[in-house]
């Protein structure tokens, strides 16, 4: 995560697109790091669960308006 801001330098995002834009740069799909041990891996792999989660969720809702 070389290009994600500092966390002194985020504030709460207004919008639910916002926040999932936030979270995405944040928590981006990648490759596990060999240098991680599995502890770390599958923490990180549960942080982007989440995002990922959020991000069907915010794409359910948008289904339901376009029905």
């Amino acid at each position: 995560m070389s290009k994600s801001p500092k966390l002194k330098e985020i504030g709460l995002p207004v919008t639910v697109e916002e926040l999932l834009e936030l979270l995405n740069k944040l928590y981006p799909e990648r490759s596990p790091d060999l240098d991680d041990d599995t502890k770390a891996m599958y923490f990180k792999a549960g942080q982007r669960d989440v995002v990922r989660f959020l991000n069907v969720l915010k794409e359910r809702s948008e289904d339901n308006i376009l029905e």
